[in-house]
């Protein structure tokens, strides 16, 4: 079990049995208030649930977190997440970084924190419907040494050892270390996965108020590219077409290698004020190549398209300065000042041949694989180039007031100049869009009628640019967006139950949607007018009684599509997102150390078409069980998911084009652990 935390990051405090609640989100907002307090919707997953359900990817998490959304896994390189129906953006340790982000090995991670909203007062250029901030693992006096082995269906294997201690007798310097290997095979035909990662890290106290650390990771990702099966023109499978069918290369690969370095430095200045600064460098290359099809025909035709990367780097580098000044000793108890600087750049390369042909689906998946081998190995096609540099500069600052003991005032605002360069042809000149600086604005009242229960309401903007380019070759306009949020949070007074309840009206201007695709291969967007998503979210996490855990979710969503140039789309309901997700997970400590732990993953039905031209995706409800025996310093667990072999299909492009992706069947997996 895992220290959870209080406000400030106190790893040290330990709650019996409060497994699946943590609580130190200052570190995502810039706001040193436990979480209850924040006028904003904010949702913790930390790692013991994450290992007690045997979630694998971000995309399974988000099922199990209310107003998140599994959006698709994109080029078989990571899933995509939405919140409150919008792309949510990444940062790592509260430092944002770029759309490079692969998915995360979760044995490096301590939590994720899905902050749910606009969030520009902090980051600066940040996507409204809010981010996930990856929080990595640091070196306590409680973080545990272990090794575990796992097995599960389809030849899944993984291994997995963590080391954690002190490295002097003062026990100033701590240290970590994690390593993890995984290989497996897949309910899709010809499918392939190797994994393998390391993680690092050094967590100092240089004085009694300095404390600092430095970690690193490397990962390198090697599976079988594929994109999804095609449908028909009205969005039905072709007969004969089921979750295992394999439409690609049986023997391509691709490769995504991600280094990762950040270092911190906290300074308890007084006992008034702190200084917080962080750097995070981050670079993912992908190597080998990817097999898709796309257009569909009634008699089986289909494009193919086979992409072989020249070079496909990409580059994020972060710094961030922050403080915090509280107002204490000038009369204003339990209020605060804070203010920050960020700095990010971030560059994406593209080099690649790709080589187009056509093939029939019904000649079946051996022959299908075999042509697109035979295509890759034909002559290199047309080269195809994109660059592209985005950085940004922000600061921001802002102040809790609190009045009359039961009333706070929060206000914030904060300045970013973005700047963005792309050029599609190599060793040519740059094309600048630079959207202009931005002031983005936050304000908020929370009020605390009893103890534990915080009624709050507050408004917040957002600022991003894009990098999407329409089929004129110009960069979308940014995105801006704003909302207005009601919501309640209750903290039980042992604080090992969370409850929390939302609303809200969050509108966004220049979304983008799917177009067409280019002549040089790539997708080419326009932007929506204004989109407004209204909904409510309710959220349980943590201890009901001593042996049960709880972790529930509800949320509703009404997409709306309120301003556009095509006046036939206005008040229409948004494509390919589900207007309904639910989710529940709880567990049940037996005696003789055996727990139960089970629940259900709800997505609703999504609409394809504006004109009712192709089918809906249709919804699917997912139950997940486990059982785990602990004794001594061991732990058995079996855990069994989609148990009743729900068959289900999501989207990861925002359109048909590119086809469905099947979902995972039953699966099972039995892991072992010892505790050192």
């Amino acid at each position: 079990m895992e220290a959870s935390q209080k406000a400030g990051g106190d790893e040290s405090i330990v709650v019996t049995g409060y497994r699946f609640l943590s609580e130190d989100t200052s570190g995502t907002t810039n706001l040193p208030l436990p979480i209850e307090e924040v006028p904003q919707s904010i949702s913790l997953v930390n790692n013991d649930f994450v290992k007690a359900a045997d979630l694998k990817t971000t995309g399974e998490i988000a099922q199990y977190t209310p107003g998140a959304i599994f959006a698709g896994d994109q080029n078989s390189y990571g899933s995509l997440v939405k919140l409150r129906g919008f792309n949510s953006g990444y940062a790592i340790d509260g430092l944002p970084v770029g759309d490079s982000l692969m998915e995360p090995d979760v044995a490096t991670l301590s939590r994720f924190e899905l902050v749910k909203g606009p969030s520009s007062v902090v980051y600066g250029a940040s996507r409204p419907g809010g981010l996930v901030n990856l929080v990595s693992k640091k070196a306590s006096a409680n973080t545990p040494s272990y090794v575990s082995a796992l097995g599960g269906s389809w030849d899944r294997w993984r291994v997995e050892g963590q080391l954690a201690g002190s490295l002097n007798a003062s026990d100033t310097v701590r240290a970590i270390a994690v390593g993890a290997h995984e290989e497996s095979d897949s309910f899709i035909h010809f499918i392939k996965q190797k994994k393998s990662v390391v993680y690092g890290g050094l967590d100092f106290d240089v004085a009694s108020n300095i404390s600092a650390f430095v970690r690193a990771s490397y990962q390198k990702l090697n599976r079988t590219p594929f994109e999804g099966v095609l449908t028909f023109a009205d969005g039905t499978l072709p007969a004969g077409v089921g979750r295992s069918f394999f439409l690609g290369n049986g023997d391509g690969s691709v490769t995504i290698k991600t280094a990762r370095v950040n270092a911190g430095l906290s300074w308890q200045a007084s006992s008034a004020l702190s200084v917080d600064l962080m750097a995070n460098y981050q670079r993912v290359n992908r190597e080998g190549g990817n097999s898709y099809v796309y257009g569909l025909q009634a008699n089986g035709d289909m494009q193919a398209r086979t992409e072989r990367f020249l070079g496909w780097p990409t580059e994020d580098v972060n710094i961030g300065a922050s403080s915090v000044l509280k107002l204490d000793d000038v009369g204003l108890s339990d209020s605060f000042i804070s203010a920050s600087v960020r700095y990010q750049s971030y560059r994406e390369t593209y080099r690649g041949r790709y080589t187009d042909g056509q093939v029939n689906l019904f000649d079946g998946e051996d022959a299908i694989s075999r042509y697109f081998g035979s295509l890759d190995g034909s002559a290199p096609g047309a080269l195809t180039y994109r660059d592209q540099k985005l950085r940004y500069l922000t600061a921001s600052t802002q102040a809790n007031v609190k009045i009359a003991g039961t009333l706070t005032v929060l206000g914030g605002l904060s300045y970013s100049k973005p700047t963005v360069e792309t050029r599609f042809v190599e060793g040519g000149a740059w094309r600048a869009f630079n959207p202009g600086g931005q002031v983005s604005l936050r304000g908020g009242l929370t009020v605390e009628p009893v103890k534990g229960l915080n009624i709050y309401g507050s408004y917040s903007e957002s600022f991003q640019p894009q990098d999407r380019t329409d089929i004129n070759d110009s960069v979308l306009p940014p995105l801006t967006g704003k909302q207005y949020e009601l919501g309640a949070k209750y903290v039980s007074p042992d604080r090992r139950l969370l409850l929390t309840a939302a609303v809200f009206d969050l509108r966004q201007s220049n979304q983008q949607v799917f177009d067409q695709r280019g002549a040089d291969g790539f997708d080419r967007f326009r932007a929506l007018g204004e989109v407004r998503h209204r909904g409510l979210e309710l959220e349980a996490t943590g201890q009901i009684i001593d042996q049960w855990q709880i972790k529930a979710g509800l949320a509703l969503l009404d997409p709306k599509i309120k301003k556009d140039a095509d006046p036939t789309l206005i008040g229409q309901t948004r494509l390919y997102l589900p207007k309904k997700t639910a989710s529940l997970y709880t567990s049940y400590d037996l005696t003789d150390g055996i727990t139960l732990g089970g629940g259900f993953r709800h997505v609703g039905s999504e609409r394809t078409s504006y004109n009712g031209a192709t089918r809906p995706l249709a919804s699917y409800t997912l139950a997940d069980g486990s059982v785990s025996y602990k004794f001594d310093d061991w732990l058995l667990q079996l855990n069994v998911k989609n148990i009743f072999d729900e068959t289900y299909y999501t989207v990861g492009y925002e359109t048909l084009f590119y086809g469905i992706r099947p979902g995972e069947p039953r699966s099972f997996s039995i892991s072992l652990r010892k505790d050192f």
